[in-house]
């Protein structure tokens, strides 16, 4: 597991001793409420499950938490010239990419599920058993999905995706130091916030759907009130998801594996019906299962989809922001691909 240390984040925090003597007491409450927001949504999260549906409730969560900052950043007004704001602009182009490379990821599982849906094709039979040469054309498709595994092609992709998540984790805590207002302290922790959760579920999603060998982990200084949820849960999906695969797709390659054997069965000129009612019911079985991948992979685009939108309307927003400040030395306004 690659292990980020961000305790380091106390040595120049100015978020390190009791809030009550750091933050005003407005102030103190809008960070009390982001943090038990934040404690309520990850207990959601818990337990968690290797599955598509989970990754969709994980990237959801994102897409919250993301929506939050930019009301909360839009509602506290900070100086353009605030680091942290920064730094959450340069990270916000990498998550950009991070959720291309997912998107580039789910569709490429799209099309592999359009090969299983034209062995269902093949396999479609009553009565009669499929022609010798729909059985072939059936079992050399199936071939062709168990030759093409989801992980470690190692495309250029990959490399960068596994490489934004580590810049990211990296970055974590990266502000200056010095004396800040209570609106910077505020926008800090909850920036830091943002990202810690970034870095770790994003992370989960890319493990999940690459199988890269690493998973990011993070640890957050006991100052923050949900360090305790996020360590328990960091802790579980770890455990969960290491040395398996998307509950989904699992589900969809033992199906294969056993429609597999039921060709062969037929193929070698075993008329017996119970081999015949076999393969019917091992069809049927890879077919639920693929719709099921299918509906996954559908929920899971469209929450990518949804988190993108999100994280490029805050920056674009604080990119306004930073113009109407006169601050013309920052980056212009990027516009989705």
């Amino acid at each position: 597991m690659f292990q980020v240390d961000v305790s380091r984040f106390s040595t120049f925090s100015p978020f390190s001793g009791s809030r009550k003597s750091s933050l005003p007491n407005n102030f103190e409450l809008l960070s009390c409420s982001f943090d038990d927001a934040l404690i309520r949504r990850l207990k959601a999260l818990n337990p968690p499950s290797h599955t598509l549906s989970w990754l969709s409730l994980a990237v959801d969560f994102l897409s919250t938490i993301h929506a939050e900052v930019r009301s909360l950043i839009s509602n506290l007004k900070p100086s353009a010239s605030d680091d942290s704001l920064a730094c959450f602009l340069d990270d916000s182009v990498k998550l950009l990419d991070v959720c291309n490379s997912i998107s580039s990821e789910i569709e490429r599982l799209r099309q592999r599920r359009l090969l299983i849906n034209f062995v269902i094709h093949l396999l479609d039979f009553s009565g009669e058993s499929p022609a010798p040469e729909k059985l072939k054309k059936a079992r050399d498709s199936l071939a062709d999905w168990a030759n093409c595994p989801r992980g470690f092609t190692k495309r250029r992709f990959e490399n960068d995706v596994e490489v934004l998540i580590r810049d990211l984790a990296l970055g974590l805590g990266n502000a200056s130091r010095g004396k800040i207002s209570s609106v910077e302290r505020l926008v800090r922790r909850t920036v830091y916030s943002v990202g810690a959760m970034t870095v770790f579920f994003a992370g989960v999603v890319v493990f999940s759907l690459y199988g890269l060998p690493d998973l990011v982990a993070i640890q957050i200084p006991a100052e923050f009130a949900w360090a305790d949820s996020f360590a328990e849960l960091q802790t579980t999906i770890s455990e969960k998801i290491k040395g398996s695969k998307i509950g989904e797709l699992n589900g969809v390659e033992t199906r294969i594996r056993t429609v597999c054997d039921a060709v062969d069965d037929v193929a070698r000129g075993d008329q017996e019906k119970d081999t015949k009612e076999r393969l019917k019911e091992a069809v049927k079985e890879l077919a639920t299962a693929t719709k099921t991948f299918s509906e996954g992979l559908d929920g899971l685009h469209n929450g990518v989809n949804g988190m993108f939108h999100t994280v490029l309307g805050t920056r674009n927003d604080m990119l306004d922001s930073y113009r109407v400040g006169g601050n013309g030395g920052k980056p212009k306004k990027q516009q989705a691909k």
